[in-house]
């Protein structure tokens, strides 16, 4: 994945991911698909999941998505902050401290639940320490990056491809325009 998020941040970006608008591809289109990419993002689910489940992991991606797109200087719609705070309340994310002193964010739900529960926590925590203003959703395709440079202006996932397409856009338009 190129501009991939460092751990575990990775796992939201991979998640908000599984959707490929540019080249309609839907990695979760059914409870088979959701089930397979949950175990392979190590989010393993006690029971199969439903038709539900996948309807509203759809809705916590594309939720997530809005709120990333909010990184690039956007707000985020209300339905979206209501759909990852009903998510995180499914799971009942709660605070906990452990032996060594740091605190983690638990997700005690189970199945699907306690999976999508988990990439929320995740998110909770990277905006907590920071990190979310990192990870973009590019302007062009809406494929999820990591800002890595050091002022955190980055708008596209690659320069080469994205970047270009825009910048040649905006170069054919200024001629024929002008």
């Amino acid at each position: 994945m190129p501009k991939a998020a460092p751990a575990p941040l990775r796992l939201v970006q991979r998640f908000v991911n599984s959707s490929d608008r540019e080249n309609e591809r839907e990695w979760l289109s059914s409870p088979a698909a959701l089930a397979a990419w949950l175990a392979e993002a190590g989010l393993p689910v006690d029971g199969a999941p439903t038709d539900d489940d996948v309807r509203r992991a759809v809705e916590l991606r594309e939720a997530l998505r809005d709120l990333l797109q909010a990184n690039n200087g956007g707000e985020a719609s209300s339905k979206s902050v209501t759909t990852v705070n009903e998510a995180a309340r499914t799971a009942r994310i709660g605070v906990e401290l452990d032996p060594a002193g740091q605190v983690r964010l638990m997700t005690p739900a189970r199945g699907a639940d306690a999976a999508l529960g988990a990439i929320v926590a995740v998110s909770f925590s990277a905006m907590l320490d920071g990190s979310w203003s990192r990870l973009k959703a590019c302007r062009n395709c809406h494929w999820i990056f990591h800002d890595f440079s050091r002022n955190r202006s980055a708008r596209w996932c690659s320069m080469t491809l994205c970047g270009n397409r825009l910048k040649t856009r905006s170069y054919r338009r200024r001629k024929v325009g002008g």
